[in-house]
Parts: C-alpha cells; sequence; structure tokens
C-alpha cells in the first residue's frame, strides 16, 4: 500500500529571528541586584599584597634575628645560635620552604628517566613509569608526603625494570642476528 510520511515542523525555528534589543535602562534594577550597603562601586583590585616583612601598625617590632655593634667603622653581623639547617638542591621543583621538616629529603620523581626508558627501552612499563613520576610531583606539590614517597618507589622500579628489560631484549636482537647471520 501507499506509504504515508508525515512531516513535524516546530513553527519557533521558521523564519528569520527577531531582532536584537538591548535591555531597557530604566529596568536594569530589574535584572542585577542593588549594591550591597557600604559598597564602593570603585574598579576591583586585581593584586591584594599579603603581609609584608613589616610587622602591621601597632604591633611592636619583634627582636632582630642577629646582632649589630660597631667594630673598626662596620656593622658586623652574627648570626644566631639557632640558625636551620639549609636545605640541599635535589633537581626538584620546589613551592617554597620544604614541607618535610629539618633533614628529610624529598622524593625523586624519576620523570627523566621515565621518560627516556619509555623511548629507548620499553614502552608499556616506561608509560606506567612516567603515570607513577607524574603522580610523585602532584603529591609533592599538595604536600603529600608519603604519597610522593610510595609513587617515588613504584616509578623507580618501573624505571629499573624498563632499563633491564630494554637491556635484555637488546642484547637477545644481536645475538639472534649473529646467530642468524653465521651459523
Amino acid at each position: 500500500g501507499p506509504v504515508v510520511v508525515a512531516a513535524i515542523t516546530n513553527a519557533a525555528f521558521e523564519g528569520d529571528p527577531p531582532p536584537y534589543s538591548p535591555p531597557d535602562p530604566k529596568s536594569v534594577h530589574l535584572l542585577y541586584p542593588p549594591f550591597p550597603a557600604g559598597f564602593s562601586q570603585q574598579a576591583p583590585v586585581v593584586y591584594q599584597p599579603g603581609p609584608g616583612p613589616f610587622p602591621p601598625q601597632g604591633v611592636p617590632p619583634a627582636p632582630l634575628p642577629y646582632a649589630t655593634g660597631a667594630r673598626g667603622g662596620r656593622a658586623a653581623l652574627t648570626t644566631p645560635p639557632h640558625t636551620p639547617p639549609v636545605s640541599q638542591y635535589d633537581g626538584q621543583p620546589s613551592m617554597g620552604p620544604s614541607p618535610t621538616g629539618h633533614g628529610q629529603r624529598l622524593p625523586k620523581d624519576y620523570m627523566v628517566e621515565s621518560v627516556l626508558v619509555t623511548v629507548f627501552c620499553c614502552l608499556l612499563t616506561g608509560v606506567v613509569a612516567l603515570i607513577y613520576s607524574h603522580e610523585t610531583r602532584a603529591a609533592l606539590s599538595r604536600g603529600d608526603m608519603a604519597q610522593a614517597n610510595v609513587a617515588s618507589k613504584k616509578a623507580q622500579s618501573l624505571v629499573l625494570f624498563s632499563l633491564l628489560f630494554g637491556l635484555f631484549a637488546s642484547i637477545s636482537w644481536v645475538i639472534y642476528v649473529l646467530v642468524a647471520l653465521y651459523l
């Protein structure tokens, strides 16, 4: 029999769209609520500096961390006896003071090693090592030292495994080629 096809049209989308009219300035109070009491209508301040090296107004200054004295016309500086230990740079990005405490080193992330073994040794375990290297950096940036240490150990193990696997595969291939050519 005959096939009936029904087409449904949406009248809202037919024809040209209505012309744009900007909102009436007299009705702007309906669109935007009024400013709260005590609000100044100046431009917003983009940068608000934190507390500076000087104490706020009304706070007495603390004693200086060093003593000054005149010796031979020059001021002599002596360091206090409780100087904190200076942390050593270990090639890791730093976000300021070490959150790990005194004497504890940040875990290494093995990012460079992960990239190298991914390219030259074993793609699969190298990519997993890259993931753990990134996880180490993320944990360091949020200050989670326990997770950073765990991820760093996993990245180190995967880098070592990838390196050894790549060396094994390369040496095996060289032996196979030599045996195939000369025997």
